[in-house]
């Protein structure tokens, strides 16, 4: 069952990291959709190269950065309550782009389930919720990693261009070759928040102890 929210907030940061991508280089970010079956799409406006490439290699790293940004929350900084909120206000805000009926939906509908869970849930369980969120989504770039390395794909049955194939057509090379570039980026963006993160823990964690252990 845990498979289908993550699914979902997988999708949904994906087209939302192509609207943010055209938005933080000038751009304009029209509209999104998820559908169903969990595919999605983005609508950007670009002008430029520049902007095309951004948008399409920010939307690829959207879920490992979505993922990040929960595991700093929850493990770095003890702020799970804090994290389920953020998902909340990210998904409220996704609301302006929202392109149809079901998209509006399911992101009112996750969105009231993560600020219900944010009221009520008490510290101890909310402390595992948002921590096998934060894990999930991580997992879930990991294996998501297989349509970095397709050139076209189907979505709500249509063949569309992927976002590796229209790297490739802007910037030449094979597809596979900036699928891989950008899986391990990835990667590196994962590994880098975990280790960090829990180093970071570790470190307030062993302060407190010798705080706590200090005679006076």
């Amino acid at each position: 069952m845990l498979r289908i929210p993550i699914m979902f907030l997988s999708t949904w940061a994906h087209e939302l990291g192509h609207g943010m991508g055209a938005i933080i280089t000038g751009g304009r970010f029209i509209e999104l959709t998820v559908f169903p079956n969990f595919s999605g799409l983005a609508l950007t406006g670009t002008s430029n190269s520049f902007q095309r490439v951004m948008v399409l290699v920010v939307g690829l790293l959207g879920p490992s950065l979505l993922g990040v940004l929960m595991i700093i929350l929850t493990r770095a900084l003890n702020w799970y309550r804090l994290a389920i909120i953020v998902l909340a206000v990210l998904l409220a805000m996704s609301q302006i782009w929202a392109a149809d009926s079901f998209t509006r939906l399911a992101l009112a509908g996750w969105m009231l389930i993560l600020a219900a869970i944010a009221w009520k849930v008490p510290n101890k369980a909310l402390l595992y919720v948002s921590h096998i969120i934060a894990i999930a989504l991580c997992l879930d770039a990991l294996t998501g990693f297989g349509y970095f390395f397709i050139g076209n794909g189907e979505i709500d049955g249509s063949l569309y261009r992927s976002d590796t194939g229209a790297i490739s057509d802007i910037l030449g090379g094979p597809h596979w070759l900036w699928g891989g570039l950008i899986a391990a980026l990835s990667v590196v963006i994962l590994f880098a928040g975990v280790v960090l993160s829990d180093k970071w823990a570790r470190r307030k964690s062993s302060l407190k102890l010798g705080r706590l252990g200090r005679p006076k």
